[in-house]
Parts: C-alpha cells; sequence; structure tokens
C-alpha cells in the first residue's frame, strides 16, 4: 500500500541535499526513485515502480508517433536518477533546483503515485486559489 500523502518541509544544504520524510520511506523500494520535471512549478519524485510504467508509456508513444526521440529526449534530459544516502537524504541537481525554485526550503507533498518537491512559498500560491473552487470534486470523493 502506498504511504505517499502528507506534507513535510526540509532545507537543502549547501550541496544541494534534502532530507527524505521518512514517512515516504516505505513507499520506496530500494531507495531508487527518478526526479523529474515536466511542470515549470515544481518537481516530481517517482518510486522506481511508478517511473517504470512511465518509461513504458515514452517508449511506446515513440513507437507510435515516430516522432524520432524529439519529445524522449526533451522529457529524459529533465530527469535525473536520485537515491537515498545513508543519512536518508537526496541530492537534488543545481539546474533542475533552479528551474523549480527550490532555494533554502522545500515542501514534499505525497501525491499518491508519486511524491511532488515545491518551494514553499510557490505551493501556497498554487493551493490557495484551489481550495475555494473545488468543493464539489471534494464532496465526490469524500462524501
Amino acid at each position: 500500500m502506498s504511504r505517499l500523502l502528507g506534507r513535510h518541509e526540509f532545507k537543502i544544504d549547501a550541496k544541494g541535499r534534502v532530507s527524505f520524510p521518512a514517512a515516504f520511506r516505505r513507499s520506496v523500494s530500494g531507495g531508487l526513485m527518478v526526479l523529474h520535471q515536466w511542470q515549470p512549478t515544481h518537481l516530481d519524485l517517482y518510486p522506481e515502480e511508478t517511473w517504470e510504467r512511465i518509461r513504458q508509456k515514452l517508449l511506446e508513444h515513440k513507437q507510435a508517433v515516430n516522432d524520432k526521440g524529439a519529445y524522449l529526449r526533451q522529457a529524459t534530459s529533465r530527469a535525473k536518477e536520485v537515491e537515498l544516502d545513508s543519512a536518508g537524504r537526496i541530492r537534488i541537481p543545481p539546474l533542475l533546483r533552479k528551474q523549480a525554485g527550490l532555494d533554502g526550503a522545500v515542501v514534499f507533498i505525497g501525491a499518491l503515485d508519486r511524491i511532488e518537491l515545491w518551494n514553499p512559498e510557490r505551493f501556497e500560491e498554487q493551493v490557495a486559489p484551489w481550495e475555494m473552487e473545488d468543493d464539489d470534486f471534494a464532496a465526490q470523493i469524500f462524501s
């Protein structure tokens, strides 16, 4: 059962390392994950088994569309394998940190099948409007 739920905030050190939430460690088999940016607002961190499903979809797309690798190159150039170090941290590469605006603190959001890494201020800006708009959806899901 996935345990990718909740919100956790940690500081990034000078080497780009950040503590990985203990609450998420059970959902990451072997500690290997793929860090990816496909939206400009944040990074997504995929457990290995979730990334494998995405990898298969990318390969199917490549074969079906015959895109000659352009989309595949764009998608994979924004990805980096990461794993927990002995202190339970991951390292976020400088380019991905810069693109996602991660400087100082990182908010980890459990998003069911993945973990999102956000700049805390950016996360609050994105979440505040949603809270007022989707009452009908919330009622359908949680009632």
